[in-house]
């Protein structure tokens, strides 16, 4: 009786074991890139809000708002060919949802700045949490394309909210020429 007791235990632990390690496959599956739901462009600058969606669309986006304005390159010392990148401030909102990350990246340097929520609706960073700003290169005169100034650097500010629906923030800055 013991050995029919253990063989349909050890039965029913294996069937458990084979169902989550299913449903555990079933959850890493990838469907590919995620749609393209909102694209605006103003100018030089580009917001996009990407996401999946089971049945279709959403008939609104979760992320409420992306903001990073005054963007500015700065040169604090003439006579040396670096510049600073810098924001006023970066902030996303998802209310309902919680903000899961927040992304900044540059053009050429790739990632600089990366923020993780932790139940919260909104991610907001101050200037001054970012110290003096990201350091580049300011380049010569016309390096970005306008003859007046230096390089310039396009920006993605990235967010993602706890449903999996991400939007994006673009926006380009132009720095001071360095001339020596």
């Amino acid at each position: 009786m013991r050995k029919i007791i253990l063989a349909l235990c050890l039965s029913l632990v294996l069937l458990a074991s084979t169902f989550s390690l299913i449903g555990v496959v079933r959850g890493q599956e990838t469907t590919g890139d995620p749609a393209l739901l909102s694209r605006e462009v103003q100018g030089e600058n580009q917001r996009e809000i990407q996401g999946s969606s089971p049945g279709g669309a959403p008939q609104q986006p979760n992320i409420g708002f992306i903001d990073s304005p005054s963007a500015t390159c700065y040169l604090p010392d003439p006579g040396v060919n670096a510049c600073y990148i810098s924001w006023y401030y970066l902030s996303v909102d998802a209310s309902p949802n919680y903000m899961v990350t927040m992304t900044l990246s540059l053009n050429d340097v790739g990632p600089v700045a990366h923020t993780q929520g932790f139940f919260q609706t909104s991610m907001y960073v101050p200037y001054n949490m970012l110290g003096k700003g990201f350091k580049v290169a300011c380049g010569n005169l016309g390096d970005g394309g306008n003859p007046q100034l230096g390089r310039s650097y396009a920006y993605t500010l990235r967010a993602r909210d706890s449903t999996g629906l991400s939007s994006a923030n673009y926006g380009m800055v132009y720095c001071p020429a360095y001339v020596p």
